[in-house]
């Protein structure tokens, strides 16, 4: 695996409909692996969202009985951050539009594909 496939596969994900930019944010430290799309403050997200992530890892036994989490979305006003563990140890996160329409099960698809390289790196 190369650094230049995973980037490739974030590109490509940035790129699809409905999706305004998203980053592989390793959830320890929030370091950004790469990012692609429209993220101005990509740093401030990704440590954000890595912050949010570790909540939820100290308050993961409270929702044992609802299995693991798959996916959180948080719905603002003016768009929507998708975050999803991607791998041990990262996340993707995922800009998209308030009223953004996407194909989310070719979205799932893609982000097994980066799991894999992430795994492999």
């Amino acid at each position: 695996m190369t650094q230049a496939q995973l980037r490739q596969t974030i590109e490509e994900m940035a790129h699809m409909p409905g999706v305004d930019g998203c980053a592989l944010v390793e959830i320890g430290t929030g370091m950004v692996w790469h990012h692609a799309g429209g993220f101005d403050d990509v740093e401030l997200f990704a440590e954000a969202a890595s912050d949010y992530w570790r909540l939820y890892t100290r308050l993961s036994p409270h929702f044992e009985s609802m299995g693991k989490l798959r996916a959180s979305i948080m719905v603002h006003k003016k768009g929507r951050l998708t975050l999803l563990p991607c791998s041990d140890g990262m996340l993707l996160l995922a800009l998209t539009g308030p009223k953004a329409q996407l194909d989310w099960m070719q979205w799932q698809k893609k982000v097994q594909i980066l799991a894999s390289l992430v795994e492999a790196f």
